[in-house]
Protein backbone atom coordinates (compact mmCIF):
# COMPACT_ATOMS: atom_id res chain seq x y z
CA UNK A 1 0.00 0.00 0.00
CA UNK A 2 1.44 3.46 -0.92
CA UNK A 3 1.93 5.96 1.65
CA UNK A 4 2.16 9.48 1.77
CA UNK A 5 5.74 10.02 2.12
CA UNK A 6 6.02 7.57 -1.39
CA UNK A 7 3.61 10.01 -2.84
CA UNK A 8 5.63 13.07 -1.65
CA UNK A 9 8.89 11.47 -2.49
CA UNK A 10 7.73 10.44 -6.20
CA UNK A 11 6.99 13.55 -6.45
CA UNK A 12 9.58 16.31 -5.67
CA UNK A 13 11.43 16.49 -8.51
CA UNK A 14 8.29 17.69 -9.84
CA UNK A 15 6.95 19.78 -6.85
CA UNK A 16 7.73 23.10 -7.42
CA UNK A 17 4.86 24.11 -10.00
CA UNK A 18 3.13 27.19 -10.62
CA UNK A 19 -0.25 26.28 -8.69
CA UNK A 20 2.09 25.10 -5.37
CA UNK A 21 4.57 28.68 -5.72
CA UNK A 22 1.59 30.47 -5.61
CA UNK A 23 0.32 29.16 -2.87
CA UNK A 24 3.36 29.54 -0.90
CA UNK A 25 3.90 32.84 -1.86
CA UNK A 26 0.48 33.85 -0.70
CA UNK A 27 1.02 32.01 2.49
CA UNK A 28 4.43 33.69 3.10
CA UNK A 29 3.05 36.91 2.58
CA UNK A 30 0.02 35.59 5.25
CA UNK A 31 2.48 35.41 7.29
CA UNK A 32 4.54 38.37 7.28
CA UNK A 33 1.26 40.50 7.59
CA UNK A 34 0.05 38.46 10.71
CA UNK A 35 3.33 37.41 12.75
CA UNK A 36 5.76 39.85 13.94
CA UNK A 37 9.07 38.15 12.19
CA UNK A 38 12.80 39.16 13.65
CA UNK A 39 15.84 38.55 12.89
CA UNK A 40 16.20 37.29 16.67
CA UNK A 41 13.44 34.36 16.12
CA UNK A 42 14.44 30.75 15.78
CA UNK A 43 11.63 28.95 13.40
CA UNK A 44 10.84 25.46 12.46
CA UNK A 45 8.46 24.34 9.40
CA UNK A 46 7.00 21.04 9.27
CA UNK A 47 6.24 19.25 6.13
CA UNK A 48 8.25 21.56 4.46
CA UNK A 49 8.50 20.30 0.78
CA UNK A 50 10.81 21.89 -1.35
CA UNK A 51 11.34 24.90 1.39
CA UNK A 52 9.17 27.21 -1.15
CA UNK A 53 8.28 29.22 2.50
CA UNK A 54 11.31 28.19 4.46
CA UNK A 55 13.63 29.77 1.77
CA UNK A 56 11.18 32.77 1.37
CA UNK A 57 11.28 33.42 5.52
CA UNK A 58 14.57 32.60 5.93
CA UNK A 59 16.36 36.47 5.50
CA UNK A 60 13.60 37.91 7.88
CA UNK A 61 14.45 35.12 10.63
CA UNK A 62 17.48 33.78 12.67
CA UNK A 63 17.18 30.45 11.53
CA UNK A 64 15.48 28.17 10.04
CA UNK A 65 14.99 24.20 10.95
CA UNK A 66 13.28 22.49 7.89
CA UNK A 67 11.80 19.01 8.91
CA UNK A 68 9.97 16.84 6.78
CA UNK A 69 9.36 13.17 6.68
CA UNK A 70 10.18 12.52 2.54
CA UNK A 71 14.54 12.21 2.03
CA UNK A 72 13.53 13.34 -1.88
CA UNK A 73 12.05 16.81 -0.63
CA UNK A 74 14.92 17.66 1.34
CA UNK A 75 17.10 16.88 -1.30
CA UNK A 76 15.60 19.02 -3.48
CA UNK A 77 15.74 21.89 -0.56
CA UNK A 78 19.31 21.11 -0.02
CA UNK A 79 20.01 21.95 -4.01
CA UNK A 80 18.39 25.14 -3.64
CA UNK A 81 20.53 26.33 -0.62
CA UNK A 82 23.63 25.06 -2.12
CA UNK A 83 22.70 27.32 -5.15
CA UNK A 84 21.81 30.39 -2.97
CA UNK A 85 23.11 32.64 -0.55
CA UNK A 86 20.88 31.16 1.96
CA UNK A 87 22.85 29.85 5.12
CA UNK A 88 20.56 29.62 7.83
CA UNK A 89 17.89 26.89 6.45
CA UNK A 90 18.67 23.03 8.06
CA UNK A 91 16.92 20.63 6.56
CA UNK A 92 16.38 17.95 8.93
CA UNK A 93 14.85 14.24 8.24
CA UNK A 94 12.17 14.47 10.94
CA UNK A 95 8.26 13.88 11.13
CA UNK A 96 6.59 15.58 14.15
CA UNK A 97 3.20 13.81 13.12
CA UNK A 98 5.03 10.14 14.12
CA UNK A 99 5.89 11.72 17.55
CA UNK A 100 9.64 12.54 16.16
CA UNK A 101 10.71 16.11 18.02
CA UNK A 102 13.50 18.02 17.78
CA UNK A 103 15.46 19.12 21.19
CA UNK A 104 15.40 22.73 20.02
CA UNK A 105 12.88 25.41 21.31
CA UNK A 106 11.60 27.71 18.61
CA UNK A 107 9.86 31.10 18.29
CA UNK A 108 7.64 30.47 15.22
CA UNK A 109 6.88 26.76 13.94
CA UNK A 110 5.18 27.45 10.71
CA UNK A 111 3.44 24.65 8.17
CA UNK A 112 1.51 24.55 4.89
CA UNK A 113 -0.60 22.09 3.86
CA UNK A 114 0.72 19.69 6.55
CA UNK A 115 -2.26 19.88 8.75
CA UNK A 116 -4.43 17.63 6.79
CA UNK A 117 -1.83 14.42 6.77
CA UNK A 118 -1.50 14.41 10.61
CA UNK A 119 -3.80 11.81 12.50
CA UNK A 120 -3.34 13.01 15.73
CA UNK A 121 -3.72 16.85 15.14
CA UNK A 122 -4.85 16.81 18.62
CA UNK A 123 -1.51 15.63 20.05
CA UNK A 124 0.69 17.13 17.18
CA UNK A 125 -0.83 20.63 18.76
CA UNK A 126 0.29 19.91 22.23
CA UNK A 127 3.68 18.75 20.69
CA UNK A 128 4.19 22.38 19.05
CA UNK A 129 2.92 24.40 22.02
CA UNK A 130 5.31 22.63 24.27
CA UNK A 131 8.55 22.99 21.62
CA UNK A 132 7.24 27.03 21.39
CA UNK A 133 9.69 29.20 23.73
CA UNK A 134 7.27 31.75 26.12
CA UNK A 135 6.07 34.28 23.57
CA UNK A 136 6.77 32.46 20.77
CA UNK A 137 3.64 32.19 17.57
CA UNK A 138 2.41 28.96 15.25
CA UNK A 139 1.06 29.87 11.62
CA UNK A 140 -0.28 26.89 9.92
CA UNK A 141 -2.34 27.17 7.12
CA UNK A 142 -4.52 24.33 5.59
CA UNK A 143 -7.88 23.90 3.48
CA UNK A 144 -11.01 24.61 4.76
CA UNK A 145 -13.47 21.95 5.07
CA UNK A 146 -13.69 20.48 1.64
CA UNK A 147 -15.66 17.69 0.05
CA UNK A 148 -12.38 15.29 -0.89
CA UNK A 149 -12.52 17.04 -4.44
CA UNK A 150 -9.03 18.33 -3.39
CA UNK A 151 -7.40 15.20 -3.30
CA UNK A 152 -8.44 12.34 -4.89
CA UNK A 153 -6.52 9.03 -4.49
CA UNK A 154 -3.50 10.85 -2.55
CA UNK A 155 -2.77 8.51 0.17
CA UNK A 156 -2.83 9.31 3.69
CA UNK A 157 -4.73 12.09 4.00
CA UNK A 158 -6.73 12.05 7.41
CA UNK A 159 -8.93 15.29 7.10
CA UNK A 160 -10.95 17.03 4.33
CA UNK A 161 -9.61 20.45 5.37
CA UNK A 162 -10.43 21.85 8.66
CA UNK A 163 -13.31 23.95 9.90
CA UNK A 164 -11.48 27.53 11.17
CA UNK A 165 -13.13 27.65 14.32
CA UNK A 166 -13.45 24.65 15.44
CA UNK A 167 -9.42 24.02 15.25
CA UNK A 168 -8.59 27.59 16.90
CA UNK A 169 -10.91 25.99 20.12
CA UNK A 170 -8.55 23.02 19.70
CA UNK A 171 -5.75 25.47 19.59
CA UNK A 172 -6.63 27.45 22.88
CA UNK A 173 -7.25 24.03 24.46
CA UNK A 174 -3.87 23.41 24.70
CA UNK A 175 -3.13 26.66 25.95
CA UNK A 176 -2.49 29.42 22.96
CA UNK A 177 -3.93 32.61 22.85
CA UNK A 178 -4.51 35.01 20.36
CA UNK A 179 -5.87 32.63 17.74
CA UNK A 180 -6.92 34.15 14.66
CA UNK A 181 -7.50 32.99 11.25
CA UNK A 182 -7.45 34.79 7.61
CA UNK A 183 -7.81 33.54 4.47
CA UNK A 184 -4.35 33.18 2.48
CA UNK A 185 -5.12 31.55 -0.96
CA UNK A 186 -7.63 30.09 -3.24
CA UNK A 187 -6.78 27.19 -5.41
CA UNK A 188 -8.04 27.06 -8.48
CA UNK A 189 -8.29 22.99 -9.58
CA UNK A 190 -10.35 20.32 -11.51
CA UNK A 191 -12.39 18.16 -8.63
CA UNK A 192 -11.75 15.11 -8.01
CA UNK A 193 -15.06 14.59 -7.31
CA UNK A 194 -17.40 16.13 -9.64
CA UNK A 195 -15.03 16.93 -12.33
CA UNK A 196 -15.53 20.36 -12.63
CA UNK A 197 -13.59 23.07 -11.98
CA UNK A 198 -13.62 23.85 -8.11
CA UNK A 199 -12.20 26.98 -5.47
CA UNK A 200 -10.33 25.37 -2.94
CA UNK A 201 -9.62 28.15 0.14
CA UNK A 202 -6.51 27.85 1.98
CA UNK A 203 -6.69 29.92 5.60
CA UNK A 204 -4.04 31.08 8.28
CA UNK A 205 -4.53 30.54 11.21
CA UNK A 206 -2.10 31.86 13.96
CA UNK A 207 -1.58 31.69 18.02
CA UNK A 208 0.81 32.91 20.30
CA UNK A 209 2.60 30.42 23.80
CA UNK A 210 1.87 33.30 26.30
CA UNK A 211 5.28 34.77 27.29
CA UNK A 212 6.10 34.17 31.05
CA UNK A 213 5.42 37.25 33.47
Amino acid sequence: MKTAKDFFNKSASQWDKPIRVALAKNVTDTIRKNVSLSRTMSAMEFGCGTGLISMALAPELKHVLAVDMSENMLAVLEKKIAGSRVDNVTPRLLDPASGELPEERFDLIFSSMALHHVKDVDKLLENLFNLLNPGGWVALADLDKEDGGFHGDIPDVFHLGFDRKALGQVLGKKGFTGISATTAHVMEKQSATTGAPAEFPVFLVTARKDAVV
